[in-house]
């Protein structure tokens, strides 16, 4: 059995479609003001603002498939396998952080950790990497989710951020 969004070849890029029908911030966990570094030529600091996200049916999917592939059971079924195939102790965290280093002010990928599992590769993080147009299209779609439920748009959170480190 394949998965139903994706056939049997998961896409190498997300759609506009799948950022907006399956990237959610997780509201109900607490969003981290920190800061980050930077090593060009010298170390630079930048504000950062970090998310939890909902972990959502196709988010889940593309991590369980690269799992698959390196021998890992999946959370959910994948390719025709049966419940007992499954890492059914296990779950995902998803994050991603607003930056106020990169010209996108999101991060290059979206991070998936391996919790709760007895899977050798529990606590491992794998990553679903976003190019310029997804970082842009994944942007808007926090803007727009902060808005509705902070009250603040993503460079408000930027910078209350960037008044955080500084003090």
């Amino acid at each position: 059995m394949a998965y139903a969004q994706f056939g049997d070849n998961p896409p190498d890029s997300l759609s506009e479609t799948f950022i907006n029908t399956e990237i959610f911030i997780d509201f109900s966990s607490e969003l981290l003001f920190g800061e980050d570094e930077a090593y060009i030529c010298y170390p630079v600091r930048f504000a950062t603002v970090r998310f939890q996200l909902m972990p959502t049916k196709g988010l889940i999917e593309l991590i369980d498939r690269r799992r698959y592939k390196l021998g890992y059971k999946p959370m959910y079924p994948v390719d025709g396998g049966t419940n007992r195939d499954l890492d059914d102790d296990g779950w995902y965290d998803f994050f991603v952080s607003l930056n106020s280093f990169s010209d996108s002010h999101i991060d290059t990928c979206i991070a998936a950790v391996v919790a709760g599992s007895d899977s050798p590769d529990n606590e491992e993080m794998y990553t679903i990497d976003l190019s310029d147009a997804e970082q842009e299209l994944l942007y808007d779609r926090f803007d727009e989710q902060c808005r509705k439920y902070v009250g603040k748009s993503c460079e408000e959170l930027l910078k209350e951020a960037k008044e955080l480190m500084e003090e």
